[in-house]
């Protein structure tokens, strides 16, 4: 196989370059499948397993899907704008048919045969004269770390069987039969709960705070300031929120308005600094409608839409020892595990190997969530009380107000 040029390879393949990093064989005849995209409620998992279970040959039963996780799982940013068989589809693609390829050369090998004569049938290899052998027992240690060439060729589509056909969703039995699957339903041992206090307004300055009333409450297992943010962990949820209520009338604010006029938001919107200006042009010529020049201008408001999930955002956050350094362990629906990983470790001034960032399913959504917000709440609460993980579910007035 020649190596094809880097420029042709699918981008997803160039910032996670190893076939390993992609598609690896675990015992038990399992085909285990990482991808940097999440499931959102879209289906994508499922149409990656069954792009892999297409350039592998083997049965859709044989694979699993990996949830993305930081350290885990290949880097592929956000999953957003409808990318995600683009991009983690055609890394697949490539990395499933250079796997293929690989296995193939290593039974060509033991078999003193060339791998054009071999076949593959639900990952098992068959040569002519009736030798077989499993992709399992074929394979040995690191096989498959190697840099992805892009040189073994993917099935053209007349050739593909799974691909394009009809197949049970990955991610639905358990939604449909009910069973805790979404990070709302999350539960590690010694949780607590935690609740955030929200400013009366934005831009709002905390000025004073008597937590005496809220930390005497039987379940309240601390107060937590940091500048303008106020919270409260406690051993169940409705005590975080009997707590919650308690620090918000305890807690005094300094208020100043900062929000635009609502009753006349348009105005706001047009008299703020543009980005650009968008001009018709007509060539220089008079606006002609039959000629084809001319322009019609008109001038359209909306009110503001909410880009909020189905349910309210929420995540578990986790502060442990390694050492003698901080591990924050986070468990979230977020779109982008490595991006909310960075700023995590930016805001609370960690290194980015210090926080392991592990996506579990929400609620769907069109558009940007809370996820990566409520993901800080969750850390920031977490901090103050370390080996204990931290569960903070946000209000409807969090997920639309803040």
């Amino acid at each position: 196989m020649t190596d094809v040029a880097a420029a042709d390879l699918p981008v997803s393949i160039l910032a996670n370059p190893m076939v390993d990093d992609w598609v690896r064989l675990l015992p038990g005849g399992v085909v285990e499948v990482r991808s940097g995209k999440v499931e959102l409620g879209q289906g994508v998992l499922t149409a990656l397993a069954q792009i892999v279970a297409e350039e592998l040959d083997v049965d859709l039963a044989r694979v699993r899907m990996t949830a993305a996780a930081t350290g885990v799982s290949p880097n592929e940013g956000y999953t957003a704008g409808s990318l995600s068989i683009q991009h983690s589809g055609a890394a697949l693609r490539v990395a499933a048919a250079e796997a293929r390829a690989i296995h193939l050369d290593a039974a060509a090998q033991r078999w003193q045969v060339s791998a054009d004569v071999l076949t593959v049938t639900d990952g098992v290899v068959a040569a002519p004269d009736g030798r077989s052998a499993t992709y399992w027992e074929v394979t040995s240690e690191g096989l498959l770390h190697r840099r992805v060439t892009g040189a073994a060729p993917t099935k053209a589509a007349a050739d593909r069987r799974i691909v394009g056909t009809r197949v049970p969703r990955l991610d639905l039995p358990d939604k449909l039969a009910g069973r805790p699957r979404f990070a709302h339903d999350l539960a590690l041992p010694g949780m607590v709960y935690g609740r955030v206090v929200r400013p009366p307004s934005r831009a709002a300055v905390l000025q004073s705070l008597d937590a005496a009333r809220t930390l005497a409450l039987p379940g309240v297992v601390t107060v937590v300031r940091d500048g303008d943010f106020l919270g409260v962990v406690a051993e169940r949820e409705e005590v975080a929120l009997t707590a919650a209520d308690r620090l918000r009338a305890d807690a005094t604010w300094e208020e100043r308005a900062t929000l635009p006029d609502e009753s006349d938001l348009p105005t706001f919107l047009t008299s703020a600094p543009a980005v650009g200006t968008v001009v018709a042009d007509t060539g220089g010529a008079e606006p002609d409608l039959f000629r084809g020049n001319g322009f019609h201008e008109a001038r359209y408001d909306r009110p503001y839409l909410a880009h909020a999930s189905m349910g309210p955002s929420t995540a578990t956050a986790r502060v442990t020892a390694d050492g003698d350094e901080q591990v924050l362990e986070v468990w979230t629906h977020s779109q982008g595990v490595y991006l909310l990983r960075r700023e995590l470790a930016r805001a609370l001034g960690l290194a980015e190997e210090q926080v392991r960032v592990q996506h579990v399913a929400g609620a769907g959504c069109y558009g940007h969530n809370g996820a990566d917000d409520v993901a800080l709440d969750a850390a920031l609460l977490a901090l103050a009380v370390p080996g204990r993980p931290v569960q903070v579910v946000w209000s409807r007035p969090d997920e639309l107000g803040w």
